[in-house]
């Protein structure tokens, strides 16, 4: 166990065989390695076991670059209680080093600690209050922009206008069109606060547009893995597979009817396939599916590869020629299956939407196909009935979708164009991998990363050091201290009534009494402690509290949990 505050470091030492064994102590120092960003580690933000989605692919993806790059020296960790989880995921990615980790909450950073945490989405309003308690000049928070069209996306993104945020926080921007949105709300919010409120200073956080990264040496596809996948896919030498990759949602992902009618056009005298690699929610989906790929394209030979299947997936991918991703859905800002894509040697169609039209060069290493919208005041009404719980967050994005038209005419032209070229597949290709490799790459967004929390860093210097309190959220003592009749004092005399220990330990097993006993904020042990001082005779408060090594909350909730059940006395000054 370790106190709140204190830094505590794990290592991992391998036995023969790839077995571990964890060796836990206080932290003593050491040389900082070349991390200089603490990870929160916090809930699925860097794994797929509970839920397969875009954000939790890309900070998998993010786990495992770090381990790599970091493999034998100091990774920096930062939460609550999740140490051990975060040291055995690290071991998982065959990390060797040592993991420093950071309570959450505590006052005292371990030596060499960085002093910017990384947190896996936008910043929670709540982190920054909590930094703010210790001082905002504590340390830089930076969070990276994924779906932002749900309602606590966009407050997320309205609380980030002012306090409790600082100068020397940021927001990662995945793509232009994220940073777009995101400067728009913020101003938006700023100026209701101005017009309502008189607010006119705010803090201006950092937004700098950074990509989501991809492993690009994992998605290369060796001619003989191709050669097998097509093989055992059934795909015949004149036929052409384009593959989308994805959740298979046609209401919050792309809606395939679009793809499907555009791939019947470009049927007429070529022999066209569609594979489709993801995962559908449940049944009716996938029927759905179906139904519409025999009424919108006959002429097309269907295949799905299970999303959770990985060998399936990676199959999949090995057999195609072209990649097609129309997205047509507000929850997309990034983007991250066109970068995959083009990562593997793949030609790219997509729609000019969002983080596409950064990531893909018409015509170079792939094609956009435009796409009409509403124009400003056409969907208002969609909003305010989600917003009033009228409608779900599946039916409003759905409903968007629906009034989103990528032009069929160029798709159809352009899948016909890839389809009778193997060398335009070819030179497109090659274009998006060394594109890849040279933007996407993650040695390279993570070096980015480590220039953000550097300058995060330089903008921190000389910051105001006072503890901001956090409002709405006080200390129960203080806000509930006029309900009792009276408090407890360090001049209040405790005294201990002889024979109780063995009640002590009743207690302490009882699970009505037990409940709130916790490593941290109430230590069976500490209860133990002061009972025994106690039993030494009476003393004030004060001398009981320096008599066990000093005051604190826990300590005092502790006396009060023990006067609470008559195994001690409290006596205030006559």
């Amino acid at each position: 166990m370790w106190r709140a505050g204190a830094g505590l470091s794990i290592s991992s030492r391998r036995r023969p065989g790839g077995l571990a064994r964890w060796r836990l102590k206080s932290h003593q120092g050491g040389m900082t390695g070349p991390m200089n960003f603490a990870v929160h580690y916090v809930g699925d933000g860097y794994s797929t076991d509970a839920k397969l989605m875009g954000r939790q692919a890309v900070g998998k993806s993010l786990f495992q670059a770090l381990s790599r790059r970091w493999a034998e020296g100091e990774a920096f960790g930062f939460g609550r209680g999740a140490a051990r989880a975060m040291m055995d995921h690290l071991s998982r990615e065959d990390f060797r080093g040592r993991l420093i980790w950071r309570e959450q909450g505590s006052t005292v950073p371990p030596p060499g600690y960085p002093g910017v945490v990384y947190h896996p989405g936008p910043i929670p309003t709540a982190m920054a209050h909590d930094r703010n308690r210790e001082g905002p000049g504590a340390y830089s928070l930076f969070g990276v922009t994924h779906t932002l069209s749900s309602l606590g996306a966009m407050d997320s993104i309205g609380d980030l206008a002012g306090a409790p945020f600082q100068p020397w926080d940021a927001l990662v921007c995945t793509s232009s069109a994220a940073a777009v949105l995101v400067r728009g709300l913020m101003a938006e919010r700023r100026a209701w606060l101005a017009e309502h409120y008189g607010a006119h200073r705010f803090n201006e956080i950092e937004l700098p547009v950074i990509p989501l990264g991809v492993d690009v040496a994992a998605q290369a596809r060796p001619p003989a893995e191709i050669a097998a996948a097509r093989t055992a896919l059934g795909l015949d030498p004149g036929e052409v597979a384009f593959l989308f990759a994805g959740r298979l949602s046609f209401h919050a992902k792309a809606n395939p009817a679009p793809v499907y009618m555009a791939l019947e056009r470009a049927a007429a005298g070529r022999r066209l396939v569609c594979i489709e690699a993801g995962q559908f929610h449940n049944e009716a989906i996938a029927a759905s599916y179906q139904d519409a790929q025999r009424i919108l394209a006959p002429s097309v030979r269907f295949l799905h590869a299970e999303g959770g299947d990985a060998a399936a997936y990676r199959q999949a991918w090995c057999a195609a020629d072209v990649f097609v991703s129309i997205s047509d859905n507000i929850q997309e800002t990034f983007g991250i299956t066109p970068v995959e894509a083009m990562a593997s040697g793949l030609p790219v169609l997509v729609s000019d939407w969002n983080g596409y039209r950064d990531t893909v060069r018409d015509g170079v290493d792939g094609f956009r196909v435009p796409v009409t919208a509403p124009p400003d005041g056409g969907a208002i009404d969609l909003a305010l009935r989600h917003a009033l719980n009228l409608d779900t967050y599946d039916r409003y994005i759905g409903q968007f979708s629906m009034a989103t038209a990528a032009d069929l005419g160029v798709l159809a032209s352009r899948m016909a164009e890839l389809a009778d070229s193997a060398d335009l597949r070819a030179r497109m290709g090659a274009s998006g991998r060394a594109r890849a490799l040279a933007e996407y790459d993650w040695p390279v967004i993570l070096d980015r990363y480590q220039a953000l929390a550097g300058e995060l860093d330089r903008l921190r210097a000389g910051a105001d050091s006072r503890r901001i309190d956090w409002p709405l959220r006080p200390d129960p003592a203080r806000l509930f201290g006029h309900f009792p009749t009276r408090r407890l004092a360090p001049d209040w005399t405790v005294s201990a009534p002889p024979g109780r220990e063995q009640a002590l330990e009743d207690l302490l097993q009882l699970r009505m009494t037990a409940y709130v006993l916790d490593p941290v904020r109430l230590p069976p042990e500490m209860i133990r402690e002061l009972h025994r001082l106690a039993l030494a005779g009476p003393r004030t408060l004060a001398d009981l509290m320096a008599a066990a090594g000093g005051g604190g909350r826990p300590r005092l909730r502790a006396v009060l949990w023990l006067a609470k059940l008559g195994l001690v006395e409290l006596t205030p000054p006559a």
